[in-house]
């Protein structure tokens, strides 16, 4: 149970990185008329940001409730690195390349070391 909440906020997390990265290349509005100020700010692609990453505060401050932080964290925060890094290059076109593979294992080796 608690690591379904783990694997869902860092999907959360992660999914709403890409959605701003979607956000940064975009121009549709969600709603006309809101002036130039506000306009590019309220698009699809910020709000489901926002959604997800409130999804995941909720679902991580219910985490940490019952994990303890110095092993939670590194692992939430280390998968949403390489969540990110692999969507990003699966749905964004971004490279992966031999150096950003390497600094995927030593982050998932550095993991290894804090949570043992």
């Amino acid at each position: 149970m608690i690591w379904l909440l783990a694997i869902s906020a860092v999907l959360c997390n992660a999914t709403a990185q890409l959605a701003m990265k979607l956000a940064s290349q975009t121009d549709r509005v969600f709603i006309q008329g809101l002036g130039p100020w506000l306009s590019p700010w309220v698009t699809p692609w910020i709000l489901a940001a926002l959604t997800l990453y409130g999804a995941s505060f909720v679902l991580t401050v219910r985490i940490f409730s019952l994990v303890p932080l110095s092993l939670a964290t590194p692992v939430m925060a280390g998968a949403t690195f390489l969540l990110v890094s692999i969507s990003s290059a699966l749905f964004l076109g971004e490279q992966l390349s031999d150096i950003k593979i390497l600094g995927m294992l030593l982050i998932i080796a550095g993991i290894y070391c804090l949570v043992r």
